[in-house]
């Protein structure tokens, strides 16, 4: 995108905040004003949202030089502050330290600003809600060429840029003389960016001057330690991320009890299946299971065609219902008194409660149901059960 926002803010709140916008591929003013201090940011934020939006700031506000450090480590790095002490008027821990990419090994440019200033122009900037691609140094955007010292002059103030990437700034009302002893001193004569014809703006001294030769790309971000630019999306995930781990973690743990669950489900059918498969064999040996109930009635049915009036038939159709509607245990044999008529059954059971529960089902069928005798063997119990008529 050739357009971009430029923002020139002040060292105080209520210092008037510059703008532009900028098409650079056409190297055309497209808009531009002036808003009365950093409140009224938040009239920006609809086209610094939709453009590369760059703030800036005066070099005079910002000390920039150059440490040489004995070798490119981080902890060399970490004590320029100290390297740097002797020639500051404040206490480090109330400045802020930034560094460029390196200029050569170990020599690194180095911005230096009130921790203060810092705090205004960030919280300006977030409160406004407008979210900016760097806090530049205003004569450090400034393009650089090899052999030439550029100069920039910007509202009341001149901006110079050294090859070598030093940057300065002095009021424009003493620029002859300071221009004069810096050309002496650097053998170079400073070169106009107005003059060299690169911008016609009738001597525009505004931000489009520096809008014409600006690379950002060149500068040091202000923005770094902790005032680094905090990613909006990153920050939102970063919020999330316990949450959905802690939601995953969940679901995964459900998950596994819904598995459980079914397995455990899983083995108790197949075991109440197992229970009706023998029970199926024993009251009807030989015979094909197919549907149990049907197969039952039409047996029980069958026995009545051909004895109706037989004591045992009798008996085993009250008992029937007590034999379908209970599991947990296995007929081992099963005998017929005609004198008593009584049925005397062999049972093997999970455990005395599953008999218990058996004799009450006939007992509701008005058949007096009577233990024998009964042992526990094997983690089971064999029990004898004698069966009679109504009570």
């Amino acid at each position: 995108m050739s357009e971009r926002l430029l923002l020139r803010l002040g060292t105080t709140a209520d210092q008037p905040v510059h703008w532009l916008h900028w098409d650079q591929s056409q190297q055309k003013v497209l808009d531009q004003g002036q808003l009365d201090g950093l409140s009224e940011l938040r009239q920006l934020t609809p086209l610094a949202i939709r453009i590369p939006c760059y703030a800036l700031v005066s070099n005079a506000a910002v000390l920039t030089t150059e440490v040489q450090l004995p070798n490119d480590s981080r902890a060399a790095r970490e004590a320029i502050p100290y390297q740097l002490e002797e020639q500051l008027c404040e206490e480090i821990e109330t400045l802020h330290f930034v560094t460029g990419a390196a200029l050569a090994p170990g020599r690194y440019p180095v911005a230096v600003v009130a921790k203060t200033l810092m705090d205004l122009w960030q919280q300006g900037l977030i409160q406004a809600g407008i979210p900016i691609q760097a806090l530049l140094v205003d004569a450090q955007s400034i393009a650089t060429q090899a052999g030439a010292v550029q100069l920039v002059e910007l509202l009341d103030q001149t901006l110079i840029r050294h090859a070598d990437g030093q940057s300065f700034s002095i009021p424009s009302t003493q620029a002859d003389a300071w221009l004069t002893l810096a050309e002496n001193q650097l053998g170079q004569s400073a070169e106009s960016i107005l003059e060299t014809g690169r911008l016609d703006l009738n001597k525009d001294k505004g931000l489009a001057t520096l809008a014409s030769c600006f690379a950002p790309e060149t500068a040091i971000d202000l923005l770094q330690g902790g005032y680094k630019l905090k990613d909006p999306v990153k920050q939102l995930l970063r919020a999330w991320k316990l949450p959905a781990l802690l939601l995953g973690l969940a679901l995964l743990l459900e998950g596994g009890q819904l598995l459980w669950q079914q397995q455990q489900l899983k083995q108790h059918k197949q075991q109440l299946e197992q229970q009706i498969s023998d029970l199926f064999s024993a009251t009807l040996p030989g015979s094909r299971r197919v549907n149990p109930k049907v197969q039952l009635d039409a047996k029980l049915n069958q026995l009545k065609q051909r004895s109706q009036g037989s004591d045992f038939l009798r008996l085993l159709q009250l008992a029937l219902p007590a034999f379908t509607s209970s599991n947990g245990f296995k007929i081992q044999d099963m005998a017929y008194q005609a004198q008593t008529q009584t049925i005397t059954l062999e049972l093997q059971a999970e455990n005395h409660t599953v008999l218990e529960s058996f004799i009450a089902k006939l007992s509701q069928q008005n058949l007096d149901a009577q233990i024998q005798r009964s042992r526990q063997q094997g983690g089971q119990v064999s029990a004898q059960l004698r069966i009679r008529g109504e009570k």
